[in-house]
């Protein structure tokens, strides 16, 4: 039988001891400090596997997006909280709106991102070779995530901080320090993505059912943690209150849409895919390492809660995904307590060849035309996604000349952020309703159109905006030939059945 993550050297005392001899600064494994050297050179490795792919294959539509938002800053978007927004004008400001600019912000995230799990390491009791461990283990997932500028990897360092401040109450004790350290990595978590609040519902699940949980919950310091996080979510709930709560509209009306496309056994093997097949019992004997010690126990089940609710609530595999760091670094602790008198280079060296092995679908290591070659744009849909933009806002232009007309009804932000980004006309404007788009101010000349063009709509689609039978006047076509959203679909040009100030319902979506 695998004995349970201790915490110190010594032998096993009851959890209430082992956490006052921790807070008083007695144990030794927990004093000792990080293990520097050895978790930033992982993070640099990181940090430069994801700047060398930074400049391939252009722009992902949801990098169009998250840009053109850092462009409209507001205190609430409907599909995601405002600190990716941020960060996106942060990024304009530094770099000049350049994408490798903005993806270098991802990468860095993701590089704290793996000192904080070592960080979680350290809080379990591991050493130098556990925190390394742990951070070669999470690595992969990173530079993944790293390669496009996006919520995800913020998301990802929020859930970190979460972890580390949560692990930290448990070992160390509670006092009012630790609890508002935790309600203020809450309350970052949850202004970076919604998608935290399972977290939060696990790790409430996790903290009553426990008496170690229970026991941290005395005094006034749990409610202080509460209360920082409320207030961090007040500008934020109230601009949803004030245009109607747009992102439960969002998040109840999409449900079936996103069940639908990830299916239970998707998202168990994307899970397993993103996370690592080989480091997969590392994360197990994490969990059940966590599990077995009272002092972990609250956190463990939090952790252990977050696949499957959201398997049944039909979310995409990636929501879940951040629970391994709190899972890899229970386990790095538990591999270093097995091997202490062992070889202990064979895992890291696993992992890292797995994931030399895998890189091409992990991050756009290779030249476009490599990847086309091979058809990782099929396997992996986020590099046809980067592909075509600039032609497709040249072909837009080039309908805009030939029909004198200046306004363009984009389907989606992909397409809008396209036509904006890289068209060459300063007379086009662009008008859509694709969620935070709606919101975002038009022209007076482009509000009293009663024609334009059509961009991203099957012909089906356009007619239902058009007072007569559209024309088409293009087609989105790409010289890599990639087959992704828009390619093939027509450029259409029509007089509208109604001004465009009277058809902005109609194109909210």
């Amino acid at each position: 039988m695998t004995a349970p993550l201790r915490i110190a050297l010594h032998a096993p005392t009851r959890t209430g001891d082992r956490i006052r001899r921790v807070a008083a600064g007695s144990d030794r494994q927990l004093a000792g400090g990080m293990a520097w050297r050895g978790v930033l050179a992982v993070a640099a490795v990181k940090l430069v596997l994801n700047l060398v792919a930074a400049p391939r294959y252009g722009w992902h539509r949801d990098e169009l997006y998250y840009a053109d938002t850092g462009r409209h800053l507001a205190l609430g978007f409907v599909d995601f909280p405002s600190i990716t927004p941020l960060l996106a004008a942060l990024g304009r400001v530094l770099t000049g709106d350049s994408l490798v600019g903005l993806r270098t912000i991802a990468s860095l995230a993701g590089a704290a991102t793996i000192v904080v799990t070592a960080a979680v390491t350290r809080e379990l009791g591991g050493r130098g070779r556990a925190q390394v461990l742990a951070a070669i283990a999470v690595t992969p997932l990173l530079v993944g995530s790293n390669a496009m500028f996006q919520t995800v990897s913020f998301d990802q360092l929020a859930w970190a901080l979460v972890i580390w401040a949560a692990t930290a109450l448990l070992v160390r004790g509670p006092s009012p320090r630790a609890w508002l350290l935790l309600g203020g990595a809450a309350g970052l978590a949850w202004s970076t993505k919604y998608t935290v609040a399972m977290l939060f519902a696990g790790l409430t699940v996790g903290w009553l059912a426990t008496r170690a949980g229970r026991a941290t919950l005395r005094g006034r310091a749990p409610w202080l943690a509460i209360g920082l996080l409320v207030l961090t979510a007040v500008p934020n709930l109230w601009w949803q209150a004030r245009h109607g709560w747009p992102s439960v509209d969002f998040f109840t009306g999409r449900s079936g849409e996103v069940r639908g496309e990830n299916p239970p056994w998707r998202f168990v093997l994307e899970l397993v895919v993103i996370s690592g097949p080989l480091a997969l019992p590392l994360a197990a004997g994490g969990l059940r390492s966590l599990l077995r010690d009272a002092a972990t126990r609250p956190l463990g089940i939090g952790l252990a809660l977050v696949a499957p609710a959201w398997l049944l609530a039909g979310g995409k595999s990636y929501y879940a995904a951040p629970v391994v760091i709190g899972l890899f670094a229970a386990g790095a602790v538990r591999w270093e307590q097995r091997t202490a008198a062992g070889p202990s280079w064979r895992l890291p060296a696993a992992l890292a060849a797995s994931a030399l092995l895998a890189a091409p679908m992990i991050a756009p290591f290779l030249p476009t035309d490599a990847m086309i070659d091979l058809g990782l744009d099929a396997g992996r849909e986020d590099y046809a996604e980067m592909i075509g933009w600039p032609e497709l806002a040249a072909s837009v232009d080039a309908a805009a000349a030939a029909t004198g007309t200046s306004v363009v009804l984009a389907a989606n932000y992909g397409v809008a952020g396209a036509i904006e980004r890289f068209g060459s006309d300063p007379d086009v404007e662009v008008v859509s309703g694709h969620l935070q788009w709606r919101f975002w101010s038009v022209s007076d000349r482009a509000l009293a159109a009663d024609e334009a063009l059509l961009v991203g709509y099957s012909p089906a689609e356009g007619a239902e905006l058009c007072a007569a039978r559209p024309d088409v006047v293009g087609t989105i076509t790409n010289t890599a030939g990639v087959d992704n959203e828009e390619a093939g679909l027509p450029i259409l040009h029509c007089p509208l059945r109604a001004p465009v100030a009277a058809l902005r319902d109609d194109l909210t979506h």
